[in-house]
């Protein structure tokens, strides 16, 4: 079920809350490592170097312009002198985001359920026959074998949706009430 976003005095509940820092409608810090890290007697610019982190990162790592990438003129210093970065005291941080990072996201490709009952209908009615099903007169935006069979194939991809065909197929119960959208 999707939340209704927020209006603008609505802080308490943030319906972006966990999924960016930090979070601009409640003012709170999502991520764990980062909140934990985090110095209020400190300005977000100081918070942020000390984790290793960069507020600009247009600033941090520069777009070289074309005027420095020409020759430089005889008589012209070759070598500018850049500031040596600090090391970060808080690289645990660093760590953390980068753990977080790497952490594989689950599949959560799902379809909707008229595009469901559509599927089941055609596969009870046609099997594999999937021209039979293009020229079905329920195929109401007219889509090709190939489409249909895509269509098909992703419904059989989802296990939290084909299953329950499938059992319910194997009692005999009714295809459409089976399935169900659980979102």
């Amino acid at each position: 079920m999707l939340l209704p976003r927020p209006s603008l005095y609505q802080h308490d509940q943030c319906y972006w809350h966990c999924q960016c820092w930090p979070c601009m409608s409640c003012r709170t810090l999502c991520i764990k490592p980062v909140k934990e890290a985090w110095d209020k007697r400190k300005s977000m610019a100081r918070n942020l170097a000390d984790m290793g982190l960069s507020v600009n990162p247009n600033k941090t790592i520069p777009i070289p312009k074309m005027k420095d990438k020409l020759k430089p003129i005889a008589g012209e210093d070759t070598e500018t002198e850049t500031p040596e970065p600090s090391q970060p005291s808080k690289i645990f941080v660093l760590q953390a985001l980068e753990d977080m990072a790497n952490v594989p996201l689950g599949r959560s490709v799902r379809i909707s359920q008229p595009l469901m009952n559509y599927c089941i209908r055609l596969m009870e009615k046609y099997g594999e026959d999937y021209k039979a099903m293009a020229r079905d007169p329920k195929n109401y935006y007219q889509d090709t074998p190939k489409q249909i069979r895509r269509k098909i194939n992703l419904f059989k991809s989802i296990p939290e949706q084909y299953n329950p065909y499938i059992q319910g197929k194997m009692t005999g119960e009714d295809s459409t009430n089976r399935c169900t959208d659980t979102r």
